[in-house]
């Protein structure tokens, strides 16, 4: 669908909410969204328009705006007038509203903004692509097809294709990654700690429940990289006393770079990461003193997820290349020995899970049969898809209908998790790194452990949310571990499988979290989460 940009002027009147709300279904069922996507954003935007009516009277204009920003599709809806934001209802004192930075990006997640005398409402949407399981099953077979040429083709030709075309290609890919690995990291943390630090966006709730997102990637991470390690490695937890002062006060004083260009040029991503919490506690810490360049970061964030993006689109190539040079260099083997990790990605998953699901049964005294039936279709969506967008309706429509958590609570804490809360995702780096740390016989101490766990966790906030984002991630996990690059091939070729756990994983994880969180705010409703 080739979108052309279209602006309406309209009165704020019942008839003008009613036609723009059914343009919004026509435009998303072109783009085929997911039909629970496509009502609630009708839902959602008749509820702004009538707020907007209320707030400014029928005799007031507003503009109606489709377009795209950088191949992304968009709806903006605009009314001159004093400030006014549709998204605050009522408690948003204690949760924040939808027009945080750290949200704002999430796709059917409206944004608010107000500039120059203008509110604007903002969603961004995004179009239906192919099956990422079907696109890998095509790069595999294609791969396996074209590696038939050397019984036909003389050896020396295969050769030189090998050297001078898979080669080349292959670090070609893997230079656009790097080229976009520091900033991505950077814009990303900055992007969310400005997000969760401005007080005008986050409330008390808001911010609790953020930090408890954190809280639990590190502990999951944490505790099934030491699983990871006791399989894979020589790595001892006892080993852990053995840190001399001296050596951990080394690893503290590397963060510290020796200039603002130096992480950049040495690809330091912890220094990075340092650079970018720094620099952004500062720019909350100022407020609307600086709020040019909070706005810059944002901005320069979608930009970089963007590129990412477009770089990912080449993943079925590039999976195509890695398989062909294993095939040809008599390789593939540890290509297939590769069912270890994700053997044990599962398992480790099915752990926590059970865990979790236990813990919430016998906390809200509900049957832990019947929360999973009743979470079980935004598993298999999740599953079935690997898009957390295409859950999206499935699991807000579980949450607040069936497992009982305030609406309210929904609308903020469902897109804020699905940008934050990413356990199986920072699980899955983990094991990769463990076990190609162990493939390359990288030295696996506990100083490096820590960094793993550090890194894995805030990498897996930082992802693009785009398929194959995964890709950026692995280069920076990879380099800064000390583990060869070489290995970034063989988990990408895998990754969409990982890919299609994890997200069914991080849905299951976000609605047992919110059931959680919402009980300590009084905010859970037992009798339909019971029933």
């Amino acid at each position: 669908m080739k979108l052309k940009s279209e602006k309406q002027v309209y009165k704020l009147i019942p008839e003008s909410v009613d036609l723009v709300s059914e343009d919004v279904e026509s435009f998303l069922k072109e783009l085929k969204a997911p039909k629970k996507n496509i009502l609630e954003s009708r839902l959602t935007v008749e509820e702004i328009l009538l707020d907007m009516m209320d707030k400014y009277g029928s005799d007031t204009e507003f503009a109606y705006i489709k377009n795209n920003f950088l191949g992304k599709p968009y709806i903006t809806i605009s009314v001159k007038g004093e400030q006014f934001n549709p998204l605050e209802k009522e408690g948003d004192d204690e949760f924040g509203n939808w027009s945080s930075a750290l949200i704002q990006n999430a796709d059917y997640t409206p944004s608010y903004t107000f500039n120059r005398g203008v509110n604007a409402v903002t969603m961004r949407f995004s179009k239906k692509e192919m099956n990422p399981a079907l696109k890998l099953l095509i790069a595999i077979a294609a791969a396996i097809v074209v590696s038939a040429l050397r019984f036909v083709v003389p050896a020396e030709v295969i050769a030189f294709i090998e050297e001078n075309v898979l080669d080349s290609l292959y670090s070609a890919f893997l230079g656009l990654m790097a080229t976009i690995e520091i900033p991505l990291v950077f814009l990303s943390v900055s992007c969310g700690i400005i997000g969760i630090g401005d007080s005008t966006v986050f409330g008390r709730i808001g911010r609790k429940m953020v930090m408890r997102f954190v809280a639990i990637i590190m502990i999951f991470t944490t505790v099934a990289g030491i699983i990871f390690s006791v399989f894979f490695t020589n790595f001892s937890v006892e080993s852990a006393g053995s840190i001399s002062l001296k050596v951990g006060i080394d690893m503290l004083l590397d963060l510290i770079p020796e200039n603002l260009i130096s992480p950049i040029t040495t690809g330091n991503t912890m220094q990075v990461v340092l650079m970018a919490i720094i620099i952004s506690i500062s720019l909350v810490v100022l407020g609307g003193k600086t709020k040019t360049i909070s706005n810059i970061i944002n901005e320069g964030n979608r930009i970089i997820v963007y590129i990412a993006s477009l770089i990912c689109k080449l993943l079925p190539v590039f999976i195509f290349i890695v398989l062909l040079d294993l095939i040809w260099s008599d390789n593939v083997g540890i290509f297939i020995s590769m069912w270890k990790p994700v053997a044990a990605f599962v398992a480790v998953l099915l752990a926590l899970f059970a865990f979790m699901l236990a813990f919430i049964s016998v906390k809200e005294k509900v049957s832990a049969a019947l929360l999973i039936k009743k979470m079980l279709p935004t598993f298999l969506i999740g599953f079935g898809t690997a898009s957390s967008i295409a859950a999206n309706g499935e699991c807000s429509e579980c949450l607040y209908k069936q497992l009982g958590v305030n609406k309210r609570f929904v609308e903020f804490g469902q897109p804020t998790g699905g940008v934050v809360f990413m356990p199986s995702t920072a699980i899955n780096f983990m094991v990769c790194a463990i076990y190609m740390a162990a493939y390359y016989e990288v030295n696996v101490s506990v100083l490096w452990f820590i960094i793993a766990v550090l890194i894995c966790s805030f990498v897996a906030i930082a992802t693009p949310p785009v398929p194959g984002g995964a890709i950026a991630a692995y280069t920076v996990i990879f380099a800064q571990l000390g583990i060869p690059s070489e290995a970034v091939a063989i988990v990408v070729a895998l990754d969409i499988l990982f890919d299609f756990i994890a997200t069914a994983f991080d849905g299951a994880f976000l609605q047992l979290e919110l059931i959680r969180q919402a009980e300590g705010n009084n905010m859970l409703n037992y009798n339909i989460l019971r029933k």
